[in-house]
Protein backbone atom coordinates (compact mmCIF):
# COMPACT_ATOMS: atom_id res chain seq x y z
CA UNK A 1 0.00 0.00 0.00
CA UNK A 2 1.32 3.44 -0.65
CA UNK A 3 1.04 6.95 0.99
CA UNK A 4 -1.36 7.73 -1.81
CA UNK A 5 -3.41 4.49 -0.85
CA UNK A 6 -3.74 4.81 2.84
CA UNK A 7 -5.01 8.44 2.13
CA UNK A 8 -8.20 7.26 0.26
CA UNK A 9 -11.46 7.84 1.25
CA UNK A 10 -13.09 4.70 3.36
CA UNK A 11 -13.66 1.48 0.68
CA UNK A 12 -12.11 3.30 -2.20
CA UNK A 13 -9.76 2.26 -4.54
CA UNK A 14 -7.00 2.97 -7.30
CA UNK A 15 -7.80 1.63 -10.71
CA UNK A 16 -5.14 0.12 -12.58
CA UNK A 17 -2.54 1.58 -15.31
CA UNK A 18 -4.10 -0.28 -18.52
CA UNK A 19 -0.49 -0.31 -19.97
CA UNK A 20 2.38 -2.08 -18.46
CA UNK A 21 4.84 -1.70 -21.25
CA UNK A 22 4.90 1.96 -20.37
CA UNK A 23 4.75 3.75 -16.56
CA UNK A 24 2.45 6.68 -15.51
CA UNK A 25 4.15 9.86 -16.68
CA UNK A 26 5.05 11.59 -13.04
CA UNK A 27 3.42 14.33 -11.14
CA UNK A 28 3.83 17.58 -13.02
CA UNK A 29 7.10 19.53 -11.32
CA UNK A 30 5.90 21.19 -7.66
CA UNK A 31 2.14 19.83 -8.15
CA UNK A 32 1.13 17.61 -5.28
CA UNK A 33 -2.05 16.36 -3.93
CA UNK A 34 -3.95 18.07 -0.92
CA UNK A 35 -7.12 15.83 -0.96
CA UNK A 36 -10.03 14.76 -2.01
CA UNK A 37 -12.87 17.07 -2.68
CA UNK A 38 -15.13 15.39 -0.63
CA UNK A 39 -13.21 17.48 1.92
CA UNK A 40 -11.65 20.16 0.39
CA UNK A 41 -14.04 21.54 -1.76
CA UNK A 42 -15.83 24.67 -0.52
CA UNK A 43 -17.63 25.55 -3.78
CA UNK A 44 -20.97 24.91 -3.00
CA UNK A 45 -23.36 22.12 -4.78
CA UNK A 46 -24.87 24.99 -6.99
CA UNK A 47 -21.53 26.18 -8.39
CA UNK A 48 -20.83 22.67 -9.13
CA UNK A 49 -23.90 21.69 -10.92
CA UNK A 50 -24.76 25.31 -12.10
CA UNK A 51 -21.79 27.22 -12.95
CA UNK A 52 -23.27 28.56 -16.09
CA UNK A 53 -26.29 30.26 -14.10
CA UNK A 54 -25.67 33.41 -11.60
CA UNK A 55 -24.58 31.51 -8.78
CA UNK A 56 -21.71 33.01 -7.34
CA UNK A 57 -19.08 30.93 -5.00
CA UNK A 58 -19.07 32.10 -1.33
CA UNK A 59 -16.91 35.40 -1.39
CA UNK A 60 -17.20 36.30 -5.12
CA UNK A 61 -19.68 39.39 -5.68
CA UNK A 62 -19.84 38.97 -9.54
CA UNK A 63 -18.52 36.58 -12.68
CA UNK A 64 -17.56 36.89 -16.65
CA UNK A 65 -16.84 34.72 -19.73
CA UNK A 66 -13.48 34.72 -21.28
CA UNK A 67 -14.31 33.23 -25.07
CA UNK A 68 -11.14 31.53 -25.93
CA UNK A 69 -9.64 32.97 -28.98
CA UNK A 70 -9.42 31.93 -32.47
CA UNK A 71 -6.68 32.33 -34.97
CA UNK A 72 -6.87 32.24 -38.83
CA UNK A 73 -4.01 31.09 -41.21
CA UNK A 74 -3.30 33.40 -43.78
CA UNK A 75 -2.80 31.59 -47.50
CA UNK A 76 0.73 30.78 -47.87
CA UNK A 77 1.72 30.19 -44.17
CA UNK A 78 2.14 26.53 -42.80
CA UNK A 79 0.42 26.03 -40.16
CA UNK A 80 2.86 22.92 -39.43
CA UNK A 81 2.14 20.86 -36.26
CA UNK A 82 -0.84 22.91 -35.34
CA UNK A 83 -2.78 21.58 -38.36
CA UNK A 84 -2.25 18.29 -37.27
CA UNK A 85 -4.51 16.23 -35.65
CA UNK A 86 -2.04 14.07 -34.29
CA UNK A 87 -0.28 16.66 -32.42
CA UNK A 88 1.43 15.39 -29.47
CA UNK A 89 0.95 17.99 -27.44
CA UNK A 90 -2.34 19.14 -28.12
CA UNK A 91 -2.31 22.06 -25.45
CA UNK A 92 -3.03 25.17 -27.47
CA UNK A 93 -0.19 26.83 -27.62
CA UNK A 94 0.68 30.68 -28.90
CA UNK A 95 0.18 30.02 -32.94
CA UNK A 96 2.84 31.71 -35.25
CA UNK A 97 2.98 35.34 -35.73
CA UNK A 98 1.36 35.73 -39.04
CA UNK A 99 -2.01 34.41 -37.42
CA UNK A 100 -4.41 36.72 -37.43
CA UNK A 101 -6.81 36.49 -33.87
CA UNK A 102 -10.36 37.13 -34.77
CA UNK A 103 -13.02 37.47 -31.72
CA UNK A 104 -15.74 36.12 -31.59
CA UNK A 105 -17.85 39.09 -31.68
CA UNK A 106 -16.14 39.53 -35.47
CA UNK A 107 -17.09 36.43 -36.57
CA UNK A 108 -20.59 37.14 -35.67
CA UNK A 109 -20.70 40.45 -37.44
CA UNK A 110 -19.17 38.70 -40.12
CA UNK A 111 -21.66 35.96 -41.06
CA UNK A 112 -24.78 38.10 -39.78
CA UNK A 113 -25.85 35.81 -36.22
CA UNK A 114 -26.28 37.03 -32.54
CA UNK A 115 -23.63 36.21 -30.38
CA UNK A 116 -25.32 33.15 -28.94
CA UNK A 117 -25.70 29.55 -28.83
CA UNK A 118 -28.12 27.10 -30.62
CA UNK A 119 -30.25 24.86 -28.27
CA UNK A 120 -30.16 21.57 -26.81
CA UNK A 121 -33.08 20.20 -25.05
CA UNK A 122 -34.72 23.64 -24.16
CA UNK A 123 -31.51 25.40 -23.51
CA UNK A 124 -28.71 27.58 -25.02
CA UNK A 125 -25.57 26.02 -25.38
CA UNK A 126 -22.29 27.82 -23.48
CA UNK A 127 -19.82 28.93 -25.42
CA UNK A 128 -18.67 25.69 -27.93
CA UNK A 129 -18.39 24.65 -31.69
CA UNK A 130 -22.29 24.35 -31.42
CA UNK A 131 -21.94 28.47 -31.47
CA UNK A 132 -22.59 30.25 -35.16
CA UNK A 133 -19.66 32.47 -33.99
CA UNK A 134 -17.53 29.61 -33.50
CA UNK A 135 -14.94 29.51 -36.83
CA UNK A 136 -15.28 25.83 -38.60
CA UNK A 137 -12.39 25.22 -41.23
CA UNK A 138 -14.32 25.84 -43.96
CA UNK A 139 -14.88 29.57 -43.23
CA UNK A 140 -11.54 31.10 -42.88
CA UNK A 141 -12.02 32.46 -46.22
CA UNK A 142 -15.14 34.62 -44.42
CA UNK A 143 -12.05 36.09 -42.31
CA UNK A 144 -9.55 36.03 -45.31
CA UNK A 145 -9.92 35.65 -48.54
CA UNK A 146 -7.83 31.95 -49.76
CA UNK A 147 -7.50 31.15 -46.29
CA UNK A 148 -8.11 27.49 -45.47
CA UNK A 149 -7.17 26.92 -41.76
CA UNK A 150 -8.43 27.79 -38.58
CA UNK A 151 -6.23 27.30 -34.85
CA UNK A 152 -9.60 26.85 -33.32
CA UNK A 153 -9.90 26.32 -29.40
CA UNK A 154 -9.08 23.32 -27.80
CA UNK A 155 -12.51 21.93 -25.62
CA UNK A 156 -11.84 22.18 -21.80
CA UNK A 157 -8.52 24.92 -21.32
CA UNK A 158 -8.07 28.28 -21.37
CA UNK A 159 -5.06 28.50 -24.11
CA UNK A 160 -1.61 30.12 -23.60
CA UNK A 161 -2.28 33.45 -24.77
CA UNK A 162 -5.25 33.74 -23.34
CA UNK A 163 -3.29 32.53 -19.47
CA UNK A 164 -0.54 35.07 -20.67
CA UNK A 165 -2.83 38.03 -20.46
CA UNK A 166 -5.38 36.44 -17.43
CA UNK A 167 -2.61 35.46 -15.25
CA UNK A 168 -0.98 38.80 -13.84
CA UNK A 169 -4.69 39.73 -12.94
CA UNK A 170 -5.18 36.61 -11.07
CA UNK A 171 -1.91 36.97 -9.43
CA UNK A 172 -2.56 40.90 -8.47
CA UNK A 173 -5.65 39.45 -6.73
CA UNK A 174 -4.66 37.40 -4.12
CA UNK A 175 -2.20 36.99 -1.43
CA UNK A 176 -2.13 33.27 -1.56
CA UNK A 177 0.88 31.76 -3.77
CA UNK A 178 -0.63 28.27 -3.86
CA UNK A 179 -3.39 26.88 -5.75
CA UNK A 180 -6.15 24.48 -5.42
CA UNK A 181 -7.77 22.48 -8.53
CA UNK A 182 -10.00 19.86 -9.78
CA UNK A 183 -9.84 18.05 -12.97
CA UNK A 184 -12.55 16.54 -15.11
CA UNK A 185 -14.32 13.93 -14.44
CA UNK A 186 -14.15 13.57 -18.23
CA UNK A 187 -10.41 13.95 -18.14
CA UNK A 188 -7.71 11.74 -18.26
CA UNK A 189 -5.29 13.44 -15.98
CA UNK A 190 -5.97 11.59 -13.19
CA UNK A 191 -6.19 8.35 -14.37
CA UNK A 192 -2.64 8.80 -16.51
CA UNK A 193 -0.86 10.08 -13.36
CA UNK A 194 -2.29 8.40 -10.62
CA UNK A 195 -5.05 6.25 -11.24
CA UNK A 196 -8.83 7.37 -10.88
CA UNK A 197 -10.09 6.84 -7.20
CA UNK A 198 -13.57 4.68 -7.15
CA UNK A 199 -15.83 3.79 -4.61
CA UNK A 200 -17.66 -0.01 -4.30
CA UNK A 201 -20.32 1.94 -6.32
CA UNK A 202 -18.27 2.81 -8.99
CA UNK A 203 -18.42 6.64 -7.88
CA UNK A 204 -15.70 8.84 -8.88
CA UNK A 205 -14.12 10.51 -5.96
CA UNK A 206 -11.83 13.67 -7.47
CA UNK A 207 -8.64 14.85 -6.03
CA UNK A 208 -7.58 18.62 -5.02
CA UNK A 209 -4.05 19.55 -6.71
CA UNK A 210 -1.95 21.82 -5.32
CA UNK A 211 0.34 24.22 -7.29
CA UNK A 212 1.68 27.94 -7.47
CA UNK A 213 0.28 30.32 -9.59
CA UNK A 214 3.81 30.96 -11.65
CA UNK A 215 3.69 27.23 -12.28
CA UNK A 216 0.49 26.61 -14.64
CA UNK A 217 1.64 27.84 -17.77
CA UNK A 218 5.01 26.02 -18.11
CA UNK A 219 3.39 22.64 -16.79
CA UNK A 220 0.63 23.58 -19.35
CA UNK A 221 3.67 23.77 -21.99
CA UNK A 222 5.33 20.47 -20.92
CA UNK A 223 4.84 17.71 -23.06
CA UNK A 224 3.50 15.19 -20.73
CA UNK A 225 -0.15 15.45 -18.76
CA UNK A 226 -2.06 17.78 -18.14
CA UNK A 227 -2.63 19.23 -21.24
CA UNK A 228 -5.99 20.88 -20.19
CA UNK A 229 -6.44 23.62 -17.16
CA UNK A 230 -8.15 22.61 -14.34
CA UNK A 231 -11.99 22.26 -14.52
CA UNK A 232 -12.16 24.07 -10.89
CA UNK A 233 -9.29 26.21 -9.77
CA UNK A 234 -9.07 28.77 -6.92
CA UNK A 235 -6.07 30.49 -4.72
CA UNK A 236 -5.89 29.19 -1.16
CA UNK A 237 -7.08 32.75 0.34
CA UNK A 238 -10.44 32.22 -2.10
CA UNK A 239 -10.02 35.31 -3.27
CA UNK A 240 -11.85 34.20 -7.16
CA UNK A 241 -12.22 31.24 -9.12
CA UNK A 242 -12.12 29.67 -12.48
CA UNK A 243 -14.19 27.52 -14.29
CA UNK A 244 -13.77 25.72 -17.47
CA UNK A 245 -16.18 22.57 -18.32
CA UNK A 246 -14.82 19.67 -20.38
CA UNK A 247 -16.22 20.88 -23.39
CA UNK A 248 -16.52 24.02 -23.88
CA UNK A 249 -14.60 26.98 -25.81
CA UNK A 250 -15.24 29.89 -23.11
CA UNK A 251 -14.04 29.84 -19.18
CA UNK A 252 -15.90 31.95 -16.52
CA UNK A 253 -14.17 33.45 -13.75
CA UNK A 254 -15.85 34.31 -10.45
CA UNK A 255 -14.28 37.11 -7.89
CA UNK A 256 -14.21 40.41 -6.67
CA UNK A 257 -16.14 43.42 -8.72
CA UNK A 258 -12.73 45.10 -9.48
CA UNK A 259 -10.79 41.80 -10.62
CA UNK A 260 -14.14 41.03 -13.13
CA UNK A 261 -14.32 44.93 -14.24
CA UNK A 262 -10.44 44.48 -15.14
CA UNK A 263 -10.76 41.40 -16.70
CA UNK A 264 -13.71 43.08 -19.06
CA UNK A 265 -11.38 46.23 -19.55
CA UNK A 266 -8.42 44.39 -20.63
CA UNK A 267 -7.92 44.81 -24.39
CA UNK A 268 -5.83 40.95 -24.65
CA UNK A 269 -9.46 39.21 -23.23
CA UNK A 270 -12.60 38.87 -24.84
CA UNK A 271 -15.20 39.03 -22.20
CA UNK A 272 -18.98 38.29 -22.44
CA UNK A 273 -21.23 38.33 -19.65
CA UNK A 274 -23.77 35.53 -19.92
CA UNK A 275 -26.27 33.63 -18.42
CA UNK A 276 -28.01 30.77 -19.61
CA UNK A 277 -31.48 31.43 -21.82
CA UNK A 278 -34.37 28.41 -21.57
CA UNK A 279 -36.72 28.03 -24.70
CA UNK A 280 -40.43 27.93 -23.40
CA UNK A 281 -43.39 26.54 -25.28
CA UNK A 282 -45.65 28.81 -27.13
CA UNK A 283 -47.81 28.61 -24.73
CA UNK A 284 -45.90 30.13 -22.25
CA UNK A 285 -46.50 33.71 -21.36
CA UNK A 286 -42.58 34.59 -22.23
CA UNK A 287 -40.71 32.63 -25.39
CA UNK A 288 -37.35 32.91 -23.33
CA UNK A 289 -35.94 33.71 -19.87
CA UNK A 290 -32.81 33.69 -18.79
CA UNK A 291 -31.78 30.62 -15.54
CA UNK A 292 -30.97 32.26 -12.42
CA UNK A 293 -31.94 33.69 -9.50
CA UNK A 294 -31.47 37.39 -10.30
CA UNK A 295 -32.37 37.99 -13.78
CA UNK A 296 -28.95 39.77 -16.04
CA UNK A 297 -28.14 41.11 -19.56
CA UNK A 298 -27.90 37.51 -21.04
CA UNK A 299 -25.95 35.75 -23.94
CA UNK A 300 -26.59 31.85 -23.50
CA UNK A 301 -25.68 28.68 -21.65
CA UNK A 302 -26.36 25.04 -20.86
CA UNK A 303 -27.32 23.46 -17.67
CA UNK A 304 -24.23 20.76 -17.75
CA UNK A 305 -24.49 18.24 -15.25
CA UNK A 306 -21.46 17.66 -13.51
CA UNK A 307 -20.80 15.38 -10.23
CA UNK A 308 -18.54 15.64 -7.90
CA UNK A 309 -17.17 12.57 -6.06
Amino acid sequence: MTDEDAALPPECYVTDWPWPDRSRPPMPPGWSVKGFADDFCWLGEDVLINAETDVLPPGCEDSVWILHNQYVCPPGIDPGALADEDNPNPYPVAPPPEFVRVRWEEVADIKGVPLRGTFWDGLEVPPCFRWDAFLSWREASLIIPGAEFVYQPVDATIGHVELEALLPLLRAATTADRMESIFHAEGLFEDHTLGCVLDIDSVLHRRVFSFKLDDLLPTMLRPDAPTVTPEFWWPEDRAWVVWTDWDLSGSKVFGSKKLIEELRRHPDLETLDWLPVRVHTPSSPRASEPLGSEPRDTQGTTGGRRRLG
